[in-house]
């Protein structure tokens, strides 16, 4: 039960917590950071599944560059569609969605490196 949570919780919490701070640096504020937990919270589980099962089937690099090319703009996508008529910031959606996305990756692959 401990690895499960580990191997969900980890990126979950790593990943509100990085959109968390852009995202109010971009100027969002507390309904649209909700919006953005709730959002993380179905995206990122999805996520990490299919993360896991490619890397597991198909060997880790192969599956982690096939979630960086084709899941991570899946999300993008589908963050894209939740944001689009819900957010209150008069910013693009999908901007925030592809801005936020990058910080995500990059923070989680900089923790990756440190930890």
């Amino acid at each position: 039960m401990d690895d499960l949570l580990w191997t969900y919780g980890k990126p979950l919490v790593l990943t509100i917590l990085f959109e968390l701070i852009g995202a109010y640096l971009m100027g969002l504020r507390r309904r649209d950071l909700l919006l953005n937990i709730l959002v993380n919270i179905l995206t990122n589980p999805v996520l990490v599944t299919v993360s896991i099962l490619l890397m597991y089937h198909i060997g880790i690099e192969t599956g982690r560059l096939l979630t960086y090319l084709i899941a991570e703009p899946l999300v993008i996508i589908t963050e894209y569609l939740l944001y689009k008529d819900r957010l209150e910031w008069k910013g693009s959606p999908l901007a925030l969605s592809v801005i936020l996305n990058i910080l995500s990756i990059c923070g989680g692959v900089l923790c990756q490196k440190l930890f």
